[in-house]
């Protein structure tokens, strides 16, 4: 395990787990010295590690202060967006996703994820259900009838099924491995715990359903991203998760 930690605002590391423990202990790695490892998404102080995880270091000191309080600063991405703890592999304040920026990351996963179900579409279209697309080619530009749209409703349920599981495949491979699905990845933006942490995967999964709550309101819920001071969407609080930016 390979520690890194700020000193005077300067970097310093990497340095190992028996070595980093002596440094705590002969206090020249304080509580409030920032110190960051993998898979950490962001830079801690050590009194928020030790906080979110107290078998991170074995201590001979006692005097450890409880979590520190976040800052809380002005960003720039269409409106204000909260500053908390300190990015990765700096020591500038780590910025939430704004709700733009959110929604743009958004729109363009729903946008490779229509096209990665086409091909599945079509393909389910073709074997089971020939004569519904039989009937859609033919009705190109007419008004369905209501007997036409009922026998067409079991070809539209697989339709909403088959873009759900893609879509949760998608999130549980790209937030698994990178933290961030492509989307978020071109907006330079990534998933993580309020510590900093990367989510596990019964956490992925359940803020992949968390997030079809939101289709209850309409999608009304997400403007709580808007005005939220860490902007947390619902399924952000249901799931104890943050959208960060990690390009600034």
């Amino acid at each position: 395990m390979q520690w890194y930690y700020a000193i005077n605002g300067q970097r310093q590391g990497p340095v190992n787990q028996a070595e980093f423990e002596r440094l705590v202990n002969a206090g020249t790695i304080t509580p409030d010295t920032l110190v960051w490892r993998k898979p950490m998404l962001g830079w801690q102080t050590l009194a928020q590690v030790l906080a979110a995880d107290p078998t991170a270091v074995v201590l001979t000191v006692s005097d450890v202060p409880p979590l520190l309080q976040a800052s809380v600063g002005v960003g720039g991405d269409g409106g204000t967006e909260a500053r908390t703890g300190v990015n990765i592999m700096d020591a500038r304040p780590v910025v939430y996703g704004g709700f733009w920026r959110r929604t743009a990351a958004w729109l363009l996963d729903a946008v490779i994820v229509w096209f990665a179900a086409q091909i599945p579409i079509g393909i389910v279209g073709t074997i089971f259900f020939h004569d519904t697309m039989a009937m859609m080619e033919k009705l190109k530009g007419h008004p369905l009838t209501p007997e036409q749209a009922m026998a067409m409703m079991p070809f539209f349920g697989v339709i909403v099924l088959l873009f759900v599981l893609i879509g949760f495949v998608y999130d549980c491979f790209f937030l698994q491995k990178y933290a961030a699905t492509p989307g978020k990845l071109a907006f330079g933006l990534a998933v993580c715990r309020t510590d900093g942490s990367r989510l596990t995967l019964g956490r992925i999964i359940g803020r992949f359903f968390a997030m079809r709550l939101n289709n209850l309101t309409l999608g009304l819920s997400y403007l709580a991203v808007a005005f939220d001071d860490e902007k947390r969407g619902v399924h952000d609080y249901v799931c104890d998760t943050r959208v960060v930016r990690t390009q600034r």
